[in-house]
């Protein structure tokens, strides 16, 4: 079978009156694809989740410190929320936003995130083979002007999950999600 690759993003803003999350628009470029050297292990398949998550992690700031934003700091409910939501796109075998029938914010409200004055956005991917590895998801994001404005997005917070498994008929295939967040209003 051959690898595969496919992308979803979302984004949502809740203030008192809900007016849409902005991002920056900035075009895509190389430069922000991080050189192995400053995040190591972008094209291996095989590592842990944990070190995968590391590695997006690193790669996602790079990226915005390429574009002058501050780094964007791990969250525990958003990681957990992120975590659970790849783990519904494989249990419930439906690559959406809303797999299992869920809002893209049921797991930030679950684990507690969505309180107050708050703005969110979600970026999803899955891939096989060379095209699960952290650097080519993470590519592949920076190539959508979607999945670009929210890595780029006025954003302070990020959790980044992933979940291996069969979906839609494809084996091993390596789910991402970054939940990012934010309570400036």
């Amino acid at each position: 079978m051959l690898p595969i690759l496919v992308l979803s993003a979302i984004a949502a803003a809740a203030l008192v009156i809900a007016p849409a999350a902005s991002a920056r628009s900035v075009a895509f470029h190389s430069s922000e694809v991080a050189p192995a050297a400053v995040c190591p292990g972008q094209a291996v398949e095989g590592m842990s989740p944990e070190e995968q998550v590391g590695v997006m992690f690193c790669m996602t700031n790079y990226a915005r410190s390429v574009n002058g934003l501050a780094a964007v700091s791990q969250s525990k409910p958003l990681a957990r929320a992120a975590e659970q939501k790849s783990i519904d796109i494989v249990g419930c075998d439906e690559f959406s936003h809303e797999a299992c029938g869920r809002p893209f914010t049921f797991w930030d409200k679950k684990y507690g995130y969505l309180k107050g004055c708050w703005k969110a956005g979600e970026n999803i991917a899955w891939g096989t083979g060379q095209y699960s590895t952290v650097g080519s998801i993470f590519t592949a994001w920076l190539q959508s002007p979607e999945h670009h404005e929210n890595i780029l997005g006025p954003y302070s917070e990020i959790g980044i999950g992933l979940e291996v498994g069969d979906l839609e008929g494809n084996e091993e295939a390596a789910v991402w999600t970054q939940d990012f967040g934010s309570h400036k209003c």
